[in-house]
């Protein structure tokens, strides 16, 4: 087996990993920061994937299901992004304006699956539902999450075996409006993303905390390890001030 194709199937199992992730309870590992790595370990820049996986996190930090309406497929667009960035040497922020547009692209394909093919095997689910054949409609099920992740994730290692001109080709297709839009949405996502962590870990309890660590970030020059170190050790006198109800620490308990 060639190299190229023998990555073009490690691609492929990584996107197919990716997809897997709500078939097991949501375990999240569909983010970048999880599949850029996996990405630079098969390609040999295991760094550079890390870099990739952090930019396009902060991307799509603020993107999320809201009721039938998905956001863009991160795993074809963090793939495909980290692959670019890591064969061409290009900078990381490259992979952002390659990677929103195809993960749009890949949505609308995803999209055409779910309208197209899961209704057929619905359709065939509730005939086993009416007959009590419980059996088949959980094969029903695992067909059609199989079928098109498997799909999908065949379709990123094809992106990745025809290269990055190919794709760029393709995508020439997509009105500029549209690729506008993306730039100017690529931009807002990361403020969002803060934003959304702001509401849930900052209150009136928490946030001088906040502050603190930016004070110390931004005039004492204290790097993120130093206010991270910080931070847990001013969770841990918290937490136990408030467990001995706000008495003293008994010394002869660790």
């Amino acid at each position: 087996m060639s190299s190229m194709l023998f990555k073009t199937v490690m691609i492929v199992l990584i996107a197919f990993f990716g997809y897997m992730h709500s078939f097991v309870g949501s375990t999240m590992h569909n983010r970048p920061i999880i599949i850029a790595p996996l990405v630079g370990l098969v390609l040999g820049d295991l760094k550079t994937g890390i870099m990739v996986g952090a930019t396009l996190e902060l991307v799509w930090m603020g993107a999320f299901p809201i009721g039938a309406s998905n956001p863009p497929d991160m795993v074809s667009g963090t793939i495909i992004g980290a692959a670019f960035v890591i064969s061409t040497g290009q900078e990381v922020a490259a992979a952002v304006a390659l990677a929103v547009p195809i993960a749009t692209l890949v949505l609308i394909i995803d999209n055409a699956f779910m309208t197209f093919f899961i209704p057929s095997l619905c359709a065939k689910a509730d005939k086993y539902a009416l007959n009590g054949d419980i059996k088949g409609v959980e094969r029903m099920h695992i067909t059609a999450v199989i079928v098109t992740k498997l799909g999908l994730s065949i379709l990123v290692g094809l992106g990745f075996y025809l290269g990055v001109p190919v794709i760029e080709k393709v995508l020439s297709f997509i009105p500029e409006f549209v690729i506008d839009g993306l730039n100017v949405a690529t931009g807002l996502l990361p403020a969002i993303g803060f934003a959304m962590l702001a509401r849930m870990l900052i209150s009136k309890r928490t946030v001088l905390y906040f502050f603190l660590g930016f004070l110390l970030a931004a005039y004492l020059k204290v790097p993120l390890l130093g206010i991270a170190l910080f931070g847990v050790i001013i969770a841990i006198l918290t937490v136990t001030r408030e467990n001995n109800g706000g008495g003293m620490i008994d010394d002869n308990e660790f």
